[in-house]
């Protein structure tokens, strides 16, 4: 049995206090539930009620309590020949219906966290991660109610930017754009709208843009008119990022005790990047309106980097074009949702090109196909393999442009999906062979298209 008091406000600003005793039993909602038995005292009232509060007795609120937490059996079944390591279950929230409360999900051997987090159309899901699934198996967990304390921050997103000083307008021969100068600070937002006639180098926002990574790889987007994806290859699993940048500015593109900027990204795709194919070239989401962009999930097992773009004109189409990237914990790859407003025929992605590289592609005969390269193409010089997951049916070409390798893709009523991933020979879990870059394709590709089943008990 627990007490509350309720605390409600009258249209004359009249308090009225309702104790109220509850025999409860696990419910979604206690205001909804058949199960509960009420007694009330009402000490006062007049009048008609307009606004109602509720404040749990003894400070503790009563939905996040755990009183009606329930417990859920989830089985995962692994139906490939391969073993899965680090995978993030994902599973819709309105297929659990569980009460709001802190969640994990626990087995024989651990106790992960659970999250709760959505895609670009606001479809919400529960996830947490499964350190391996061998072969053709199963494992049963329970989602309880709790929290997964000391389970390490495995995923991290941020958009970082001065304040303090102002924008001046600099000329040079080469350049004649607006700078930040003066005495500054950082700060982390998480939001942000681009300033109007905001370009690149203007040393305002940490990096130049949106960043995010997991334990395995980091990202950064340009939030400037070039909306290029770079890569900070990374020799240790610890979170990054917040480091990154502060000291120097840019001297992230020399090699740190953490890594590095290891991609020159240029007027190129680098990897992952956004674009539209005019029929001789991919052209990058390079002119907009206005730029918004936010961190939509900073969890410890999924981040999240949100951006939309007002009024893009894409070969001539005027649109409003919605970006969603999510990074999960144990993955080298980011994936990128996709969403716009009108029909467009020609949505396109790719990887750079170099001449140290060589191509690997799949043969396109699963629900997942990829495109990739590997060779001596780092900013350092070292070994690094770039590659692109797409959904075959949205394959429209692969070709290419005098920069890039080009996937052009055709969106499903505006939307369309894939995933981008970046290794290095230095990494902490270095990749240093095209036969360890083909272990690693195998491994998301296996992911991809022999998906893990998930059954939910009572």
């Amino acid at each position: 049995m627990i007490k509350v008091i309720f605390i409600v406000l009258e249209r004359n600003d009249c308090l009225i206090f309702v104790s109220l005793k509850i025999n409860y039993t696990n419910s979604i909602s206690v205001l909804k539930s058949k199960t509960c038995n009420l007694t009330m005292n009402i000490f006062r009232t007049r009048a008609k009620l307009t606004k109602v509060f509720y404040y749990a007795f003894a400070g503790q609120f009563l939905f996040s309590a755990g009183m009606f937490a329930q417990t859920k059996t989830v089985v995962l079944e692994n139906k490939a020949e391969k073993k899965i390591v680090d995978y993030t279950v994902e599973i819709p929230a309105n297929q659990l219906k569980l009460p709001i409360n802190n969640y994990v999900a626990v087995n024989e051997s651990e106790i992960v966290p659970v999250e709760v987090v959505s895609d670009i159309k606001g479809n919400a899901s529960v996830i947490f991660p499964i350190s391996t699934i061998m072969p053709n198996s199963s494992i049963s967990l329970n989602i309880q109610g709790g929290c997964a304390h000391k389970y390490p921050k495995r995923t991290y997103a941020e958009i970082v930017h001065k304040i303090g000083g102002k924008f001046e307008r600099t000329i040079t021969e080469r350049h004649n754009w607006n700078q930040y100068k003066g005495d500054f600070a950082w700060v982390k937002p998480n939001y942000l709208r681009v300033p109007d006639d905001f370009t690149d180098h203007a040393y305002y926002i940490k990096y130049e843009g949106p960043g995010w990574e997991s334990d395995k790889a980091a990202f950064r987007f340009y939030l400037d008119w070039r909306n290029g994806i770079d890569v900070f290859g990374k020799k240790t699993p610890e979170i990054v990022l917040p480091f990154v940048g502060v000291d120097g500015y840019d001297n992230y593109h020399n090699m740190g005790i953490w890594g590095m900027d290891n991609m020159k990204v240029g007027d190129g795709l680098g990897i992952g990047s956004i674009a539209v194919w005019d029929g001789e070239k991919a052209v990058r989401v390079n002119n907009a309106d206005s730029i918004v962009s936010y961190i939509k999930a900073d969890g410890k097992i999924r981040s999240q980097v949100m951006t939309t773009y007002y009024g893009w004109n894409a070969n001539g189409t005027k649109c409003t074009l919605e970006s969603l990237i999510s990074i999960d914990a144990g993955s080298r790859a980011s994936h990128m949702e996709l969403l716009t407003d009108k029909n467009l025929e020609n949505l396109a992605t790719g990887i750079i090109k170099s001449k140290e590289t060589e191509i690997l592609k799949s043969d396109n005969s699963n629900e997942w196909s990829y495109i990739a390269t590997f060779g001596k193409q780092s900013l350092n010089k070292d070994m690094q393999g770039l590659v692109i997951f797409f959904r075959t049916k949205q394959l429209k070409e692969i070709t290419e442009d005098k920069l890039n390798h080009v996937v052009v893709l055709k969106p499903d009523n505006g939307y369309v999906d894939y995933y981008f991933m970046p290794t290095w020979e230095l990494d902490w879990e270095p990749v240093r062979t095209k036969e360890d870059l083909q272990k690693c394709i195998d491994e998301v590709m296996n992911r991809l298209n022999k998906k893990i089943t998930v059954k939910i008990k009572e």
